[in-house]
């Protein structure tokens, strides 16, 4: 079992590793926002666009919402870890 989560371990640092790497070796950067954000982003006036920027990042960060949601009701022992860590004192 232990031999599993090790193994577990070693392709997840791998894969994060391959990740951080091929980020950093990208010929072009990454943007956050797609060509049709960006374009309306910038032909709206200065207020309209700061409102925009903020409902892109909210529509960007809505499925980490979801599934931190999904994995606190499906895993009863996420639920137990992150009590256990915020009891402490």
């Amino acid at each position: 079992m232990t031999e599993t989560r090790a193994a577990v371990r070693r392709g997840l640092l791998a894969s994060s590793l391959l990740s951080a790497a091929l980020l950093c070796v990208s010929p072009d950067p990454a943007f956050a926002q797609c060509a049709l954000c960006r374009d309306a982003v910038n032909a709206a006036p200065a207020q309209v666009r700061e409102a925009m920027n903020y409902a892109i990042v909210g529509l960007a960060l809505a499925p980490y919402g979801i599934a931190l949601a999904a994995a606190w009701i499906l895993s009863p022992d996420l639920r137990a870890y992150i009590r256990a860590r915020f009891n402490r004192t």
